[in-house]
């Protein structure tokens, strides 16, 4: 019941993305090259409140499974005040720093200009993106995600209509291009933060829970936050911070190569949507259970959630394998650019299968607490994933396939570690 109303939350950021590649796929080449490297910078944008946010719910659930309702208001209370101040820091300095930046580390002129461009305003979305992430974690922390999908509703139909009226102009209003795409990230996120606030303040006050609390056990919660939302955190800057140079390897291929990868980076983001809403849920019920003290149950739910995870992606690598043309159609006319992206998305779709077991497997690592061991199995698939990209990319010489394949295989290796940790029982050591 939990992965349901999850599935579809997980939509929401998803379909900006797709919505701006789609939508920028038909204003020009540049644009759409600028696409991948700006989601890169904005999942690692966000990495500092993605530590807090993700140990929140990891002891939200566990505070859940004990019984223990009074302590959940005060650690979200806590958590949503550092993620605000964390967030508006990081968004200052996004606005000052991604054009210079973009200038220094893209060599097309026209790419790092789109990219300066759609921060102008889609750097303050930034900090209304963390706070919704701390909204969604307490709601997914408590088991009771369905005010998500609402969320969720408001989240993507005002990015549409926003995008469609900021980046084409209709009307006679004028077209602002990627600075519109960044003005619509900026008030879907927007909405979304008012909707959940209210929605929040309306419900979260049940069952003994309060928004904010004071005293020993919010202390305390605040050092566990602290300890466990550490390695989340460091994990979340190592996951973000390899799409970044992922793409930054493929950029030295070339303007095209860089547009073709967008396209394929926006598919797989949406192939994506049901492993991280099955992970989330093996997240939650992993903590939960564990604060039943049900441990031994840990092997056979990890399996379920897999199998159903993977039965739920079929049907998009089926439509990617299947019809390549089709899918990359979807977010652009330009056929030489189809062509390209074809075989690298048909090879990325056949590794998905590899890429959602290993989503669920991390997901069930981190919800048994022991985050110091996610990271390290995170910073293993990175470097990996750059290194195997980078050796085909940049001294074999090889074609945009070859360079993608490094998805699955860093997949594989994820994976293998994250099975090896859990059946060696070594997490029964930390305490939450």
């Amino acid at each position: 019941m939990i992965a349901v109303p999850l599935l579809f939350a997980e939509v929401g950021e998803t379909l900006i993305q797709f919505t701006d590649t789609a939508l920028l796929g038909r204003v020009g080449r540049a644009e759409l090259a600028a696409i991948g490297p700006i989601d890169a910078v904005l999942d690692a944008a966000i990495v500092p409140a993605v530590g807090l946010v993700e140990a929140m719910q990891i002891l939200v659930a566990r505070r859940v499974g004990q019984g223990r309702d009074g302590a959940v208001g005060e650690t979200f209370g806590r958590a949503l005040a550092a993620v605000g101040l964390i967030a508006v820091a990081v968004a200052v300095a996004l606005r000052l720093a991604a054009g210079p930046v973009a200038e220094l580390v893209i060599s097309s002129a026209e790419v790092a200009r789109s990219i300066e461009d759609f921060f102008r305003f889609g750097s303050w979305g930034v900090i209304f993106l963390a706070l919704n992430l701390a909204y969604s974690s307490l709601w997914v922390g408590l088991g009771r995600p369905r005010l998500l999908v609402g969320a969720t509703i408001v989240l993507v139909v005002t990015n549409l209509a926003l995008s469609i009226v900021l980046i084409f102009g209709p009307l006679g209003l004028p077209a602002l291009g990627i600075e519109g795409a960044g003005m619509g990230f900026l008030g879907a996120e927007l909405a979304a933060f008012a909707f959940l606030s209210v929605q929040t303040a309306r419900r979260l006050d049940v069952g003994g829970i309060r928004l904010a609390g004071r005293g020993q056990e919010a202390d305390a919660s605040t050092g566990r936050m602290v300890r466990l939302g550490t390695p989340i955190g460091l994990q979340a800057l190592v996951e973000a911070g390899r799409w970044v140079a992922f793409f930054l390897i493929i950029e030295r291929l070339g303007e095209d190569a860089l547009a073709a990868s967008s396209l394929v980076f926006a598919c797989f983001v949406v192939f994506l949507i049901p492993s991280q809403a099955f992970a989330e849920t093996v997240y939650t019920m992993i903590s939960a259970s564990l604060g039943r003290g049900i441990g031994e149950r840990l092997a056979p739910l990890v399996r379920a959630v897999a199998w159903r995870a993977l039965v739920a992606t079929l049907p998009l690598l089926a439509m990617a394998v299947l019809l390549p043309d089709v899918v990359l159609s979807l977010f652009t006319d330009d056929q030489q650019l189809v062509s390209g992206a074809r075989s690298t998305l048909i090879a990325v779709g056949l590794g998905m299968v590899v890429v959602v077991a290993a989503e669920v497997g991390v997901g069930a690592v981190f919800g048994t607490g022991d985050a110091d061991a996610g990271f390290v199995i995170e910073l293993i698939v990175s470097g990996g994933l750059v290194t195997s990209a980078a050796l085909a990319a940049l001294v074999l010489d090889l074609e945009l396939f070859y360079v993608w394949l490094s998805l699955p295989v860093a997949a594989g290796v994820g994976f293998a570690a994250s099975v090896a940790w859990l059946r060696s029982g070594r997490w029964r050591r930390v305490a939450v």
